[in-house]
């Protein structure tokens, strides 16, 4: 079965590339836009990162696909039987381990959200084992992924990315946890209305009304 879900995305380019820049452009018009921290190494490696927003599989999709970087995302085998589109575009079930194992020896981003379930922003929770046991058995690099989507001084929330540095598979629930209290903490600490030091805008997203007006002010007064 495993060898057939992976000829079948092969063998769909066409719709897997649709979805994926559908996938992008919802980011785009849902979002301010997406700023990063932090580098991927090169080669397969583990994403590990808090589940505390309806965005994240959409933002790691999008910065993966501007990356260029070949990617799969680790999803519970009843929602992937409910969207079975979504093997299209490299998502395995957590039933299938030597699938996704199979995907960070071929060198994709495979993206785990070890939380196991979507759960309110705040503190991280509990950590299922089965990033740091793929990460370990691949064996790739097993990176803490802190995100958060905020809505600051705009119209439109902001996503943000912090990709750490790797970290050995015991060390994942503290170093994901501290990083996390981190950005929290340089988010609320910095200036609303701009970017938070340090991180690098990677997708465009939707303009506030009021820099709309200003940009429109700026052109007419050129004239």
């Amino acid at each position: 079965m495993a060898r057939n879900g992976s000829a079948a995305r092969q063998r769909s380019p066409l719709p897997a590339r649709a979805l994926g820049t559908g996938f992008e452009q919802l980011v785009r018009r849902g979002l301010r836009g997406v700023w990063l921290r932090g580098e991927l190494p090169p080669g397969g490696c583990v994403w590990a990162a808090n589940h505390h927003s309806w965005w994240d599989g959409f933002l790691a999709a999008a910065v993966l696909r501007r990356q260029h970087r070949p990617a799969a995302l680790l999803m519970d085998g009843a929602n992937l039987s409910e969207y079975r589109f979504f093997a299209t575009l490299g998502v395995i079930s957590t039933g299938r381990p030597r699938e996704a194992l199979q995907s960070l020896r071929q060198g994709r981003v495979l993206v785990i959200y070890p939380e196991a379930e979507l759960r309110p922003a705040g503190r991280l929770g509990e950590l299922a084992p089965g990033a740091a046991w793929l990460a370990r058995r691949a064996p790739a690099p097993l990176l803490p992924v802190a995100v958060r989507v905020a809505a600051r001084g705009h119209q439109y929330a902001e996503a943000l990315i912090d990709i750490g540095p790797a970290c050995p598979p015991d060390r994942l629930p503290i170093e994901l946890a501290e990083r996390l209290a981190d950005l929290d903490a340089s988010l609320a600490g910095a200036d609303p209305r701009q970017p938070l030091p340090g991180f690098v805008q990677v997708v465009e997203g939707r303009r506030s009304w009021d820099e709309r007006i200003d940009r429109w002010s700026a052109a007419i007064g050129r004239r």
